[in-house]
């Protein structure tokens, strides 16, 4: 059932950064915006201090457990039958994610670009892009990466840099004007997307080499912080706290923006492709650690058998949990934080924790 294919610790990196960044950049700041208000920029650096927690779990149980994944170490520390149904609430959460993930895509698309195409249609065809790319393994994704990363980076850099003259600092002050208690609340809605990096536990086993998951982990870590405070305090500076609140999608609207001497604009079309690139790798990602942990889970030798009836699944639970985008922004304000921190925080931690208690630890395959 093993993964064929093995990836280098900077495409391990990339990949979390795909992990994190498309649904981030494009909900994230405008609701720290509404619940930090200035002190937005703040959360996300509180949130990747609370992130690095669960990076630094899941190292240390990868030292542990080299060349084992998340869903076969649950069942080495805590046996066969309470470590399957561990593993299961992970893979539950993967799916849910995925679901939550397909959902946030289609609404945008619906929303913001083609309001008279139903939303499903947008759910199906990037679903089956995406089954067929999660069957030819995690190698092949993390090469789709090295494509679309330059274009995302550039990109971001572009509309930042194209809208300073729309950027007014003063939209960030004063700095903690309502004390702290703002910015924890920010933290904890940030945090429900930053603690996604518990996704390389599914796939850090096919790093190679598995002691450089470490530097996999603080580059991604680190690549996520910079671009999601970037995006973050442009949106402050260009529209304040209180208009950026009010954005759905802050920063497709921060690329509306930009205008440079009538010619270069409206180059949120551009926006749009990239964007689209970044949450199919997002979709696949999670798509393949679903089918790869029910595989481990269910004792299958392939894991690929199940990632088209997985994806199916996925689409009908994308349209059954939410009927419309305000109540996807009321789930990741009111229901994420809570949710989140059980299974990307809390459970890791009880994993490391019982595998120290008991002692266990392999080394090698």
């Amino acid at each position: 059932m093993r993964e064929e294919g093995y990836i280098s610790p900077r495409q391990a990196a990339v990949l979390l950064w795909f992990a994190v960044l498309p649904t981030a950049i494009l909900f994230l700041p405008s609701l720290l915006a509404l619940r930090a208000r200035h002190d937005a920029w703040l959360a996300v650096i509180g949130a990747t201090l609370a992130a690095a927690v669960v990076a630094l779990i899941v190292y240390l149980l990868a030292l542990r457990f080299p060349h084992y994944t998340l869903f076969q170490y649950c069942e080495l520390i805590l046996g066969p039958v309470a470590g399957k149904m561990v593993a299961m609430v992970f893979v539950l959460a993967f799916f849910l994610l995925d679901a939550v993930v397909i959902r946030e895509f289609s609404e945008f698309m619906v929303t913001a670009v083609m309001p008279e195409t139903p939303a499903l249609f947008f759910s199906i065809t990037i679903v089956a892009v995406a089954v067929y790319a999660a069957r030819n393994g995690l190698e092949v994704l993390a090469r789709c990466t090295d494509f679309i990363l330059p274009l995302m980076v550039t990109f971001i850099a572009i509309v930042l840099l194209f809208a300073m003259p729309e950027m007014m600092p003063r939209n960030l002050l004063p700095i903690l004007e309502n004390g702290f208690r703002p910015v924890l609340g920010g933290i904890l809605v940030a945090w429900s997307f930053l603690g996604q990096v518990v996704i390389l536990a599914a796939y850090g086993a096919f790093v190679n080499p598995p002691r450089a998951l470490k530097a996999s982990l603080t580059s991604g870590l680190l690549g996520i912080a910079f671009f999601l405070t970037l995006v973050t305090m442009g949106t402050i500076f260009v529209f304040g706290c209180c208009e950026a609140a009010r954005q759905t999608f802050a920063a497709y609207a921060l690329a509306r923006v930009v205008s440079l001497g009538q010619f270069f604009e409206r180059i949120e079309v551009l926006f749009l492709a990239i964007w689209v690139g970044g949450v199919f790798i997002k979709i696949t990602l999670n798509l393949y650690v679903v089918a790869l942990g029910l595989a481990t889970v269910t004792g299958l030798k392939e894991y690929r058998a199940l990632v088209a009836s997985l994806g199916a699944l996925s689409v009908a639970v994308s349209h059954l949990l939410y009927r419309n985008v305000a109540e996807i922004r009321h789930d990741l304000l009111m229901v994420e934080p809570g949710w989140t921190l059980a299974w990307q925080l809390l459970l890791p931690l009880f994993l490391l924790f019982a595998a120290w208690v008991r002692g266990k630890r392999r080394t090698g395959t």
